[in-house]
């Protein structure tokens, strides 16, 4: 048997149970008790859950291709049975028997958010609309597939002849980017090597040629398969009785609809703008150093821009900066101090035979003596690896049943012989964002319902705990605990991260309307009709509108925007998130990060209860009241402190 065939079985053999247990659910003989048909429904969704987080885990960073496309045949399957099973009368008639009136709130909640879900998904429907919906998520299925295959293989290479041309970037990336027998210096467009050419090379043709690749990334193969992706979206969408997709996809969320998520949009960016005009006219000041005729400022020409007034301003030069955080203290660091703050500790657990590459590093989480659940971290790019950064799960805990397992998926610079791999601050804060992620699934992944398992809270919430814990690289008594350079061993100086802190905030209005652009993509695409979208006219357009960068003549933006896929219409919950993550902050002023009377209740009330209570309830126990867009405005218009 090769190898492929018996990943297949194993992928496939939690939908194997899943299927099993489906009869028994809607059997007339099934008591419709919670311990007869809800236990017993949870059951079935522990098991296929194991399938669709395991295909959904190795199609992006098994390093066999043979691997990763079995693991989307095995998830194409698993979206057919959940595409199927949502759209079981028979399953929803068994559900909705069952009487939680006198149960504890959880059960009703879970009992209440299913049949919601079933409804949602067209139970209710005719039967050959229920057909036709099936048939439709099949095809997303299979589209949102090649749209990512798509991003993650298309890596492309700029070809430099001449190492002068990479001048100003740090000595450890030229030393890591030598010149072939053919005297060829490969650059790719992968983040470890795309990211400080943006910020450090002072060659202008060289980052504007690399930012047109990794800008035209998927191409018009994934544009090809956005239009089939939106146009399919809007038909489930009207098929249920929706005017678009956005309304559809928002309707369960916190924001509700399209419409109010645009006017949230309109009203960050009409807070960001202002900030943004005077963040590009310093930039176009500082291009005008360089180049006195300069009318504009390219977005090519952005980040090392900005990297420039930050050394001028605020005397922070990234590429020393850099020097205090090599990659092992820095997730050392990160593992200390989220063991301090969360009263928890990291076992190793060596040669772990479920890792699927020799880099991915395994650790229990435990309290005690008490097993909390399990992480995986797989940090670092290889060929056909998924390539931003973001968790994974593996498995949603379920008391009683199974542990919570996630995986930390990242594209940092590995360390190597000769190779010490520094970071960024921007990749330590990258890190500690989805280490965030982690955390959620991890503490609150020990719910009784799956469907309420760690970080199934609405999705316009599940970001707030990252952003929120970005914050703690980002402090000087939180970075002292790790930062240290390299060669000489000292602290991080408290006067450089003062600095830092300040410069970070330079560029915050054009890194905004930069959001509200890509969020304006999501949002306004899937508000379009499809057949009349002109996907390349339209990314110009809100270009032009939301941000003080034109679009650059050969990119491509949408086809690698990979978000377009699982976010769908809802790119804004990354701002609508950081309103609720800064004011999650403000308890945490007068005690500092590490207090942990603070800490220990956020830990409490926000994460532990994953997905059990709505999320506005958990944060009004935390902060003592309900969240509000003072904290938010407070970062967004006055300068740091």
């Amino acid at each position: 048997m090769n190898e492929p065939t018996k990943f297949a079985e194993l992928c496939l053999a939690g939908l194997r149970r899943a299927q099993a247990l489906r009869p028994q659910v809607t059997s007339r003989a099934a008591p419709r008790t919670v311990a007869g048909t809800l236990a017993l429904y949870n059951e079935l969704l522990v098991a296929a859950s194991a399938s669709n987080a395991l295909a959904g885990l190795m199609s992006e960073v098994h390093p066999e291709d043979a691997i990763r496309d079995a693991a989307r045949e095995c998830e194409q399957e698993v979206s057919r049975f959940y595409s199927d099973l949502a759209l079981d009368r028979d399953m929803y008639d068994a559900l909705a028997a069952v009487d939680v009136a006198a149960e504890d709130p959880s059960t009703r909640r879970f009992s209440a958010n299913t049949l919601r879900d079933y409804r949602r998904a067209g139970v209710d429907q005719p039967p050959e609309i229920r057909a036709r919906l099936k048939q439709i998520d099949e095809e997303l299925t299979k589209l949102g597939q090649q749209f990512s295959k798509n991003i993650s293989e298309d890596v492309r290479t700029v070809e430099v002849r001449d190492p002068a041309r990479l001048a100003g970037l740090p000595a450890d990336y030229r030393n890591a980017h030598l010149a072939d027998s053919a005297g060829v210096i490969r650059i790719t467009t992968d983040y470890p090597d795309y990211n400080p050419v943006m910020q450090y090379a002072g060659d202008d043709d060289l980052r504007r040629e690399l930012y047109v690749a990794f800008r035209s990334r998927g191409g018009v193969a994934n544009e090809a398969a956005l239009r089939d992706i939106l146009s399919l979206r809007a038909e489930k969408a009207a098929l249920l009785g929706y005017a678009d997709w956005a309304d559809y996809i928002t309707a369960d969320k916190m924001i509700k609809s399209g419409e109010r998520a645009a006017e949230f949009l309109d009203k960050v960016w009409r807070l960001a703008a202002p900030r943004a005009d005077q963040d590009y006219a310093e930039l176009l000041r500082q291009l005008r150093l360089h180049h006195p005729d300069a009318t504009t400022v390219a977005d090519w020409q952005k980040t090392w821009l900005e990297h420039l007034v930050k050394i001028e301003r605020y005397e922070v030069d990234a590429s020393a900066v850099r020097q205090y955080f090599p990659y092992q203290r820095v997730l050392d660091g990160l593992l200390a101090i989220t063991s301090e703050i969360f009263a928890i500790a990291y076992v190793p657990v060596p040669d772990d035979p479920a890792a699927w590459h020799p880099s991915v590093v395994t650790y229990d989480v435990v309290r005690g003596e008490a097993k909390l659940g399990r992480i995986y971290l797989d940090m670092h790019p290889r060929e056909g690896k998924y390539k931003h950064a973001a968790q994974f799960p593996l498995k949603d805990g379920v008391r009683g049943i199974q542990l919570p397992e996630g995986v930390l998926v990242c594209n940092f610079s590995a360390p190597s012989p000769g190779h010490l791999a520094l970071l960024e601050h921007d990749d330590v804060v990258t890190m500690f964002h989805e280490f965030g992620h982690l955390m959620h699934h991890v503490l609150g992944g020990h719910q009784r319902w799956i469907t309420q398992s760690g970080v199934a809270t609405e999705w316009d919430f599940v970001e707030a705990p990252s952003q929120m814990f970005e914050e703690w690289a980002w402090r000087a008594p939180t970075l002292a605990r790790f930062a240290r350079h390299h060669e000489t061993g000292a602290v991080i100086p408290a006067e450089l991260v003062d600095k830092m802190r300040r410069a970070g905030q330079f560029g915050l209005g054009t890194a905004t309307v930069q959001q509200i652009f890509y969020a304006a993509i999501s949002l306004g695409f899937h508000r379009a009709h499809p057949a009349a979208l002109d996907q390349l006219a339209e990314v110009q357009r809100l270009q032009k509108l939301y941000t003080p960068f034109a679009h650059v003549p050969g990119t491509r933006f949408h086809a690698s925007f990979g978000h377009l896929v699982g976010y769908s219409a809802m790119y804004y919950t990354y701002q609508w998130s950081l309103v609720i993550a800064k004011d999650l902050l403000t308890p945490f002023e007068a005690g500092g990060l590490m207090e942990t009377a603070v800490t220990y209740a956020y830990r409490d009330k926000v994460l532990v209860p994953g997905g059990s209570r709505d999320a506005a309830d958990l944060v009004r126990d935390f902060l003592g009241r309900d969240y509000d867009f003072r904290a938010y405005e407070r970062f967004l218009v006055e300068p740091v402190t």
